[in-house]
């Protein structure tokens, strides 16, 4: 069980080479750093409920989630 945990730290911002991505930034800024991956994130009734935007880093995704076109959290997780 040790081996598929996920250390996962959540925060208020990140750095991406020159760029601070911080919570209150729209979503544009997010799309400019170059996500490798987006996911449309939905409710339990299939509604839509913003989006997770994925970075991968060596030994490290960091996701960046959207709601209403604002990021609301920035997340670390180690691979």
């Amino acid at each position: 069980m040790a081996d598929s945990a996920r250390s996962t730290d959540c925060g208020q911002s990140e750095r991406f080479g020159s760029r601070l991505i911080m919570a209150g930034d729209s979503e544009r800024r997010v799309i400019e750093a170059g996500p490798d991956r987006t996911v449309r994130l939905e409710t339990r009734e299939g509604g839509a409920a913003g989006y997770r935007h994925d970075f991968y880093r060596r030994g490290v995704t960091i996701q960046v989630y959207v709601q209403a076109g604002r990021v609301v959290r920035v997340c670390r997780m180690r691979d």
